[in-house]
């Protein structure tokens, strides 16, 4: 996805605030914050420095597969034409059966309980 925009998002732990991501894709740049020592709760693991691939990757990781024979099913629940992670994560929050770790993106006012909780 290309775009001229900054977007800052939070990756979460329920409702615990695990690192704030800041990229500007006018500049390629991804700075990141974390607030965890927890390699688990980082988005980037030990990469201290991502970049907009790690970025991209880090999106796709909190989508359902690419490959899934019901992509097109799904992307049309999901009011999506094509598979672009950052617009699935937009309306997904990558949210995950198998996790309790998701995404919040700046002005959002999410609680994990009420409004992220499979």
């Amino acid at each position: 996805m290309q775009t001229d925009k900054i977007i800052r998002l939070s990756y979460m732990k329920q409702d615990k605030n695990m690192a704030d991501i800041c990229v500007d894709y006018k500049e390629s740049k991804v700075e990141v914050t974390n607030y965890t020592d927890d390699i688990i709760g980082k988005p980037f693991g030990v990469n201290q420095s991502p970049n907009l691939e790690d970025f991209n990757e880090f999106l796709k990781e909190r989508c359902f597969p690419e490959e899934r024979y019901d992509k097109k099913l799904i992307l049309r629940v999901l009011g999506l034409d094509y598979f672009e992670p950052l617009h699935i994560v937009r309306k997904t929050h990558g949210r995950m059966v198998e996790d309790c770790y998701w995404i919040k993106f700046e002005g959002e006012e999410l609680q994990y309980e009420r409004d992220i909780k499979f």
